[in-house]
């Protein structure tokens, strides 16, 4: 109740002005409640002690300075001023005594020893403080109440004393205890902020690590890509049977890897908590006319018709990642094709809901059982596969695709039945149809190009920006085969010395010496140069950035195709 219960100064710490207020009000009448039956003065000057030390120490500790001093002089001053005021609320034995008025004696004890509990609980993180205070609180009544009951032979009131002192020290011994749980705890604290701060820091350094992986896995795979299509130029279409088998056998070989590791990699950062979705207006009619284009060719080849199913009146647009979109779509538009049997029909329908649009892919499968409906969604879950055909896919598809939906805010279900095929429905929030179409990014690597045509280039002379030299001499001889003239360089400093070379340069954005491709590329273009962006990395925001300074950028790997397409828009 007094104003020694406030709070450990050394921890920063003061006591609010309501509460000096209330306990200079409860003292003030406590001590009026005195005035009728003493003399004015002694409960006045009881009064004007106790006001008078904590008014003291509640300034004293408001102070700047005090603030500025080490903690050790804090406490020092701080255990003064709770003594100080203990030493005044005490004086209450000789100021606030009335001998044999036992109301007034309870009442005066029930002060006491609530303050030496507010001093115990406020001051349990300094025990000898706390110590000291309770005794100079308690002691002096205590002490007069078995002097007053021995020398008058009152047993009682001696009893009265003696149980105030087996109080007090009942009191200490519960703050040491206190003190001792509130240090334990402490110390758990201590350690679970240092398990959460390492966890963190491996938490950032998976994702660094995968972040780096990501981008050494992809560079072998994308020569690997590029090295196919001067090949199968070279091979022509009059060679044997068996090599241009071999040739379509590391074709499909190279897509199945590409597919596994941009999944295992999407999985591992989205464990990591490191892949963020990019949400904007995306339209669904162009995004579903293009899922179809992609996967006509592996439709007629499995004899599977596809359809597509959009609103006539409408412009159908969602909140999404448009990339995210476009994998999920695309993994359920590739199962539907695989477990479709040949002349049936893949439907592919937008429909309205509340405040959202459903996105369906029907396929006339085999339909899965109630009871396994939630396990397809779990990693390397695959039914009916035992022998793990690849052909089959990895069983990681449509678990990345229920994360990328709730990434995106929305929700990947399905409905089947045995004999009856299955519905995938990805629902997605409504959104405004945007006022301007982003370009729609590659559908993903194709098949190869044709041996002739009227899709080969103008010739250029290309700067070719690229560190790996597997991959710039793959690059170096496909676009050489499309008569481009093609000058490497591997840094940043040799592409600025060679920054008067062609009409186009090709960066990567990860270089050496910590040589920043964007930075680069937006350099080049400041000189009249026409710029695009490849990298191995996956990072959203480097995408967004990319998109922001208007360079188109490539993931790698690349197909001969998605190069073939963006020399051919830039």
């Amino acid at each position: 109740m007094s104003a020694i219960g406030l709070p450990e100064i050394p921890t920063g710490q003061t006591q609010p002005v309501k509460l000096y207020l209330l306990i200079r009000a409860c003292e003030l009448l406590l001590a009026l409640v005195f005035v009728p039956v003493l003399p004015w003065w002694q409960p006045a000057l009881w009064f004007a002690l106790v006001a008078s030390t904590g008014t003291w120490g509640f300034l004293r500790v408001r102070r700047a300075d005090f603030k500025l001093l080490a903690t050790r002089a804090r406490r020092n001053i701080y255990r003064r001023y709770v003594w100080q005021s203990a030493l005044a609320v005490g004086s209450a034995c000789w100021l606030l005594y009335v001998p044999r008025s036992h109301g007034l004696q309870a009442l005066l004890g029930m002060f006491l020893a609530l303050t030496a509990c507010l001093v115990a609980m406020w001051g349990v993180r300094d025990m000898p403080r706390t110590a000291v205070a309770v005794s100079l609180i308690l002691g002096p009544t205590v002490l007069r109440w078995m002097v007053d009951g021995a020398l008058e032979r009152r047993p009682m009131v001696f009893l009265v004393g003696v149980c105030g002192v087996v109080l007090g020290a009942m009191i200490v011994y519960t703050a040491t205890l206190h003190a001792e749980r509130i240090a334990r705890e402490s110390v758990l604290r201590e350690r679970a902020e240092r398990a959460s701060d390492a966890m963190a820091e491996m938490g950032l350094a998976k994702s660094r690590f995968f972040a780096a992986v990501s981008h050494d896995l992809r560079q072998p795979v994308h020569a690997i890509g590029l090295y196919l299509e001067p090949l199968s130029r070279a091979l022509g279409p009059d060679t044997h049977s068996e090599m241009r088998r071999a040739l379509n056998g590391i074709r499909q070989s190279w897509h199945a890897l590409d597919d596994l590791l941009a999944q295992v990699l999407d999985l591992t950062r989205m464990d990591a908590g490191t892949l963020q979705a990019s949400i904007h207006p995306v339209g669904l009619g162009p995004l579903v006319r293009a899922a179809v284009l992609q996967h006509s060719a592996m439709a007629e080849r499995a004899g599977v018709r596809l359809v597509a199913a959009l609103p006539d009146d409408k412009a159908p647009c969602v909140y999404a990642d448009e990339i995210m979109l476009r994998r999920v779509l695309s993994n359920l538009v590739d199962n539907a094709i695989k477990f479709s049997p040949r002349g049936r029909c893949v439907l592919l329908a937008v429909r309205p809901a509340s405040q959202a649009w459903h996105l369906q892919v029907r396929d006339a499968g085999p339909g899965i059982p109630i009871e396994q409906q939630e396990s397809v969604f779990q990693e390397f879950m695959q039914l009916d596969n035992q022998a793990r055909d690849r052909q089959q896919g990895h069983g990681l598809g449509l678990a990345i695709s229920r994360r990328f939906a709730h990434l995106m805010l929305g929700s990947l279900t399905l409905r089947s039945a045995p004999g009856r095929g299955s519905c995938f429905t990805l629902t997605l929030p409504l959104a405004a149809p945007p006022r301007l179409q982003a370009h729609e990014p590659d559908t993903g690597p194709s098949s190869e190009l044709p041996a002739d045509g009227p899709w080969a280039p103008a010739p250029r002379d290309i700067l070719l920006v690229e560190d790996d030299p597997l991959v710039a001499d793959a690059m170096s001889q496909l676009l050489g085969s499309w008569g481009q003239t093609v000058r490497h360089v591997d840094t940043v400093a040799a592409a600025w010395r060679a920054r008067a070379f062609g009409q186009l340069a090709i960066c990567d954005v990860r270089l050496p010496h910590g040589g920043n491709g964007l930075e680069l590329a937006l350099g080049l273009r400041a000189l009249g140069k026409q710029v695009f962006l490849i990298t191995g990395e996956t990072d959203a925001g480097l995408r967004a950035d990319a998109q922001a300074a208007g360079l188109p950028l490539l993931t790698k790997p690349v197909s001969a195709a998605q190069m073939m397409a963006a020399l051919q828009d830039t």
